[in-house]
C-alpha cells in the first residue's frame, strides 16, 4: 500500500463518517486499539461501502437504486483517474493515494449490487448467502487489497459481512421507513414452512416469532462458522460479527425477536472489551507470521 496522507485531508468528510458511525457504533471502540494510519483508513473504507451499501439496498425505487450505483461507478473511475469529488471518495484517495486503488474491483461491487435490484427472493438461506456475495464478495476482495487483508480468507470474510447485512435488514420489517426502504427478500423455505408471506413478517405473533428464531438459528450457524474461518478478518469486522452474535442471542430469548433486530447492535463496555481482545490476537498473529518470515 502507497499511503499518500497521514493526516485527514478532507474536512467535509466528517458528516459521512458520522452517519456510518451511527449505524456501526462499536466502530469507536475499535478505532481506539487501531493506530491512526489505519484507524483512518478503515474509517475511510467503511464509510465507503457504507454509502454504497445504503444505494443498492437502501432505495425503495430500483430504477432510483440503480441511478445511484451508477453515479457511484463513475464517482470511482474519477477516484482511479486522481479526480474524486466526493468527501468519501476524496478522504479514501488521501489515505491510500489513487496508484492503490484497483478501480477493477470496486466496479465489480456496482455489479453486484446492480444485479441484486431485481433478483428474485431467494429458495432457501443458502441461495441468499450465494445471492448476496455478488456484493459482498467484492467488498471483502477490495477490502483485502487496501487493508491488507488474507485473500484466501474472501469467501469466510464476505459471509461475516453478508450475515451483519442480513441480521440489520430483517430488522427493517419493525422499524417505521420499512415503508420507504426496499424490504429484504427472506428465504422462501422457511416463510413456507411457518406458513408466512413476506408481509406477515411485518405482523406481531407466534408465527412470526417462530420464523425469526428459526431464521437467527441458521444465521447464527453461518456467523460462527465465518468466525473461525475468517482468522484474519480486520478487528472491526470481528468485533462487529461477535455483537451481532450476542444479538441474535438475546433476540431469540424474546418473546418477539423482531423490536431487538430493529434496535440493533449497540456498543458500551463489552464493544471494548471485544475490540481490546480482538486488537491483542491480531498482534501475536503478526508476531507469529514475522517469526516464521524467512530473514532477508
Amino acid at each position: 500500500m502507497t499511503g499518500t496522507a497521514h493526516a485527514r485531508y478532507e474536512p467535509a468528510f466528517a458528516s459521512f463518517e458520522e452517519k456510518w458511525l451511527q449505524a456501526n457504533p462499536e466502530q469507536r471502540a475499535v478505532g481506539v486499539f487501531l493506530p491512526p494510519y489505519a484507524r483512518r483508513l478503515a474509517s475511510a473504507f467503511g464509510v465507503l461501502v457504507h454509502e454504497l451499501t445504503h444505494a443498492a439496498f437502501g432505495v425503495r425505487e430500483a430504477q432510483v437504486a440503480a441511478a445511484k450505483l451508477s453515479w457511484w461507478r463513475d464517482e470511482l473511475a474519477a477516484m482511479s483517474a486522481g479526480s474524486p469529488r466526493h468527501p468519501v471518495t476524496r478522504e479514501l484517495a488521501a489515505q491510500i493515494g489513487v496508484a492503490s486503488f484497483d478501480q477493477s474491483r470496486a466496479s465489480q461491487i456496482i455489479d453486484g449490487a446492480l444485479s441484486l435490484l431485481d433478483a428474485p427472493a431467494p429458495t432457501s438461506l443458502d441461495a441468499q448467502f450465494r445471492e448476496l456475495a455478488a456484493f459482498y464478495l467484492p467488498v471483502s476482495n477490495l477490502e483485502a487489497q487496501l487493508l491488507r487483508g488474507d485473500a484466501a480468507q474472501l469467501a469466510a470474510n464476505a459471509n461475516l459481512w453478508t450475515s451483519a447485512h442480513l441480521l440489520r435488514s430483517v430488522g427493517a420489517f419493525a422499524a417505521e421507513h420499512s415503508m420507504t426502504d426496499r424490504l429484504p427478500a427472506l428465504p422462501l423455505d422457511l416463510l413456507a414452512r411457518h406458513g408466512l408471506t413476506h408481509a406477515q413478517v411485518g405482523v406481531p405473533g407466534g408465527a412470526r416469532a417462530a420464523f425469526l428464531r428459526d431464521y437467527l438459528a441458521a444465521l447464527t450457524d453461518r456467523l460462527d462458522s465465518a468466525l473461525i474461518a475468517a482468522t484474519h478478518a480486520q478487528i472491526g469486522t470481528r468485533v462487529r460479527a461477535r455483537l451481532d452474535l450476542a444479538l441474535a442471542a438475546r433476540a431469540v430469548r424474546d418473546a418477539d425477536p423482531l423490536p431487538r433486530l430493529a434496535h440493533g447492535r449497540t456498543a458500551g463496555w463489552r464493544a471494548v472489551w471485544l475490540a481490546w481482545r480482538e486488537a491483542r490476537a491480531a498482534e501475536r498473529a503478526r508476531r507469529v507470521q514475522r517469526n516464521l518470515s524467512p530473514a532477508p
